[in-house]
Formats: structure tokens, C-alpha cells, sequence
């Protein structure tokens, strides 16, 4: 039995690898290839990233709804997650691989960048929202529900910062003395093993999670129902209202920072590629290492929304300390020790960003069951749907900032680490540490007003235990 669970947690999770795989290239790479290497302006850049997640957004819950009410041999989830690899595939390349038809100008580049990553983005969502509602439904089990987003997410940050990393090291290395970074060939070649490394993780899941199809709870058309009221009635939990809230913020938060973190790694701190490798990948390594093996004790001691509090409050006071060192002259000059304390920071941002998510993913599945009882819908599909809807959305508010926000500080394409003048330097600083810290206390405070406790939520089962299962014309 036991082995049976860690199976099942293992190929599940390796689904996480393909948005892992989007979240490295535009956490470190796209925008600033576009804007750095290619010459996009940051304006047009952060706009066409911002349009393909307001598109993402929009989306989201209209993939999950369809999926919920999906009838096929292959259940509800398995036929949109395999539709989704090949397209979601090309889209990689096409994204680092423009041809030189799009290079002309300025206007031809931000098409071709606009299109690439629509199509990533909407492949994307094939793949992902039926693979979160996926986790929810393998297992009721209070536990190994946290444990099953615990490897989804342990696994996605793992993936998410050794790309990078890895990447920096072996294939943006420098060519004929120029640094790695500008070269244009480099990024072909991590555009084509980005493609490659998503079709062997979504194969692994699809697969792997195919013998528990005819297990999981079946879709059906639920008459006098449609997408869109499916949707809005999610929204009678109040609990969901607050997880959409928490995740508009935190989504935000997800939005700056993918786009300033290796713009930050480089001129606020001015790093060299092989310390910015190992920031990448040494903190994060190290943070899913802590929480992985402290799962279990930590679940079994904190409930979950216990653990969401305790991430947000401990997170946002450890945004507060160390760039307004940097800024205020506290720091000596870079070297050995302020580079052991960026890696410590970093190490305490990512431990509570995990336990965050694990806890709210982990809410989230029961959520699904509360409103189940309520309404008599399985509707997992559009409730993790849903609740990136507004995560996403704000996202790409995120970029659309991130992006101007460059350009308005005086960062120049082609400009040297070391040549950023002061006004970089404090807009990079007070936006990513003291103005991170401001968006956090946002999920700290919603985060103490979910109320969905383990008794509560034991009490639910037993209640959908009880009751036994619902007929589609059921519920309405």
C-alpha cells in the first residue's frame, strides 16, 4: 500500500515538469532575450507577455469547466492532457527560435513573440488544469492529498530552478568572449531541449496516471447548467472566494518576480553567470530539500491553514532585511559574504513560497469536496481553474508593469552589469524586497480568515461517504 501511494505521488507529479519548464524560461530567460539580446523594447516585450496571460487567464476556467463535464473512455482529464504535448512542444522553440523574417523590426518581433507564447500559454492550460483537478481526485485521503501537492510541488520548484541553472552553466557559456547571455544560437538550443524534456514529462504522467482512470469520478452534463454558471457557482464557497483572492495576490508576486529576477541577479547585485547559476539552483535545491524531508512531521503537527499563515507572515518579513541593506550602503562590497547572504535570503524566500503553495493547493482539493457536498458537483476542474483565473490575470498585470518599469528606470539594451546607473539600482532594490513584502501582507491577512479545518474537513468525507455518489441530473 505504502509503495503503491509513493508510485502514484512520483508519476503524478512528473506532470509539474512541463509548467516547471515555463516558469524557468520566463523566469530567467525570455524577456531577457527579447529585450537585452534581440532589442525588443521592454514596453512591447512586458505587453506581449502580459496579453498571453490575460488570454491564459481567461482560458482557465473554460478548459476546466469542459473538463468537468467531459464524458470519454479515457475519464475527464486524459484526453485535453494529451492533445496539449505536441503544440505545447513547438511552442517552445517557436518562442526561442524566431526566424529572421520576425527580427526586421520592432513590430514584426513583438507579433512573433505575441503569437509564440499564446500558443505555449493555451497548450499550456490543456495540459495543466486537468492535471491539477487530476491531483484532487486520485486520493481523498486528508493527508496524502498534501502530500500529493507536497511532490507537485517539491518536483516543480526542483525542475524549475536546475533548468536554469544547469543552463547557465552548459549552454550559455561564452563564445569568443562575449557573454553567454547575448548570444543568440544558445537560446535555440534551450528552446529545443525545452521541447524535448516537455513531451518526456507529460508522456511519464499521462501513463503513469492511466490505470486509475477507471477509478476516478465521472463527468456528465448536468441539465439546465452551462460553462459559465458552473463557474459562478463556485464562487458561493466563501472559502474559494478567499483562496481566489490569496492567489490574485500571490500571482502578482509571480508576475514581478519572473520578470525582474535575473534582471536584479545582474545589475542590482551584479553577478556573474556561474554565481547566478548556482543562485538558481542552490537555494531552491536546498528549500525543496527542507521541506520534502519534513513533510510529514510538519503536516501532522500544523493543519494547513496553519501552515499558509505561518508562509505568508514569515515570508514578508524576510523580504524586509536584505536589499535595504544593499540600498542604505550596510553591506560591504560584493564578495563572499554578501553573496552567502543573497543564498540565505533566497533559501527562507523559497522554503515559505513552497509551503504556500503546498498548503493552498492542498486547501483547494478540499474545497472541491466541501462544495461538493453543497452543491452535489465534482467540479475540481473549474475550482483550481477558477482560482488561477484571477492569479494569472494579475500575472500578467505583473509584466505588463515589469516591463515599462525597466524602461522607465534607464535600463538600456545591451547595457553591462556594473554600468546600471542609481536609478536601476533603487528601483530594482525597493520593488523586490520592501514592496514584495507590502503584496504579501495581503495573503497574510486573507489567509486567517479561511476556515476549513482537518475536523471540518473529516466530517465532510464522511458526509460524501454517507450520501454515496450523485447522478449527473443531480445537483442543479
Amino acid at each position: 500500500m505504502q509503495a503503491t501511494s509513493v508510485r502514484r505521488r512520483l508519476v503524478y507529479a512528473s506532470g509539474v515538469v512541463t509548467y516547471a519548464l515555463k516558469d524557468a524560461a520566463f523566469g530567467a530567460f525570455v524577456l531577457f532575450y527579447y529585450k537585452q539580446v534581440l532589442g525588443l523594447s521592454g514596453t512591447l516585450t512586458g505587453l506581449a507577455i502580459a496579453l498571453s496571460v490575460v488570454w491564459d487567464a481567461i482560458s482557465d476556467p473554460l478548459v476546466g469547466a469542459w473538463s468537468d463535464k467531459l464524458r470519454s473512455r479515457w475519464g475527464r482529464r486524459h484526453p485535453l492532457m494529451l492533445a496539449s504535448v505536441l503544440p505545447l512542444a513547438l511552442s517552445f522553440v517557436a518562442v526561442f527560435w524566431p526566424p529572421e523574417l520576425a527580427l526586421g523590426s520592432q513590430q514584426s518581433l513583438f507579433y512573433w513573440l505575441l503569437g509564440s507564447v499564446l500558443l505555449l500559454r493555451t497548450a499550456l492550460t490543456f495540459f495543466m488544469v486537468p492535471y491539477l483537478a487530476l491531483g484532487a481526485e486520485i486520493s481523498t485521503d486528508y493527508h496524502e492529498r498534501t502530500l500529493l501537492a507536497s511532490a507537485r510541488t517539491n518536483l516543480g520548484w526542483f525542475v524549475g530552478v536546475l533548468v536554469p541553472a544547469t543552463s547557465l552553466a552548459l549552454i550559455f557559456t561564452s563564445q569568443d568572449g562575449v557573454d553567454g547571455r547575448f548570444v543568440t544560437g544558445h537560446y535555440h538550443a534551450y528552446g529545443l531541449l525545452s521541447a524535448l524534456g516537455v513531451m518526456i514529462a507529460s508522456w511519464i504522467c499521462i501513463r503513469g496516471t492511466q490505470p486509475y482512470i477507471p477509478t476516478l469520478p465521472q463527468g456528465g452534463h448536468t441539465p439546465g447548467s452551462s460553462m459559465w454558471r458552473d463557474i459562478a457557482d463556485t464562487f458561493r464557497n466563501r472559502n474559494f472566494r478567499l483562496v481566489v483572492i490569496l492567489e490574485t495576490v500571490l500571482g502578482g508576486m509571480g508576475g514581478i518576480v519572473s520578470t525582474l529576477l535575473m534582471v536584479t541577479y545582474t545589475y542590482f547585485w551584479q553577478l556573474d553567470t556561474a554565481a547566478i547559476s548556482i543562485l538558481f539552483a542552490g537555494p531552491s535545491l536546498l528549500a525543496v530539500l527542507l521541506v520534502t524531508t519534513s513533510s510529514r512531521l510538519v503536516n501532522r503537527r500544523f493543519e494547513k491553514q496553519q501552515l499558509l499563515r505561518l508562509s505568508c507572515l514569515l515570508g514578508a518579513l524576510n523580504l524586509l532585511w536584505l536589499t535595504p541593506l544593499k540600498l542604505l550602503g550596510w553591506l560591504p562590497e560584493n564578495g563572499s559574504l554578501v553573496f552567502a547572504l543573497i543564498f540565505l535570503n533566497y533559501t527562507i524566500n523559497t522554503t515559505f513560497s513552497i509551503l504556500r503553495t503546498v498548503s493552498n493547493h492542498a486547501l483547494l482539493a478540499d474545497i472541491a469536496d466541501e462544495q461538493d457536498l453543497a452543491t452535489g458537483k465534482r467540479q475540481e476542474g473549474v475550482m483550481f481553474a477558477a482560482a488561477f483565473f484571477a492569479a494569472k490575470f494579475i500575472s500578467g498585470f505583473g509584466y505588463l508593469v515589469a516591463g515599462p518599469f525597466l524602461d522607465l528606470i534607464g535600463l538600456e539594451a545591451g547595457m553591462q552589469p556594473g554600468q546600471a546607473p542609481p536609478g536601476v539600482i533603487w528601483g530594482l532594490g525597493l520593488i523586490m524586497g520592501p514592496g514584495l513584502a507590502l503584496l504579501l501582507a495581503i495573503p497574510a491577512w486573507v489567509a486567517f480568515r479561511i476556515d476549513l479545518n482537518m475536523h471540518a474537513q473529516l466530517q465532510i468525507q464522511q458526509a460524501l461517504q454517507t450520501r454515496g455518489p450523485v447522478n449527473a441530473s443531480a445537483g442543479s
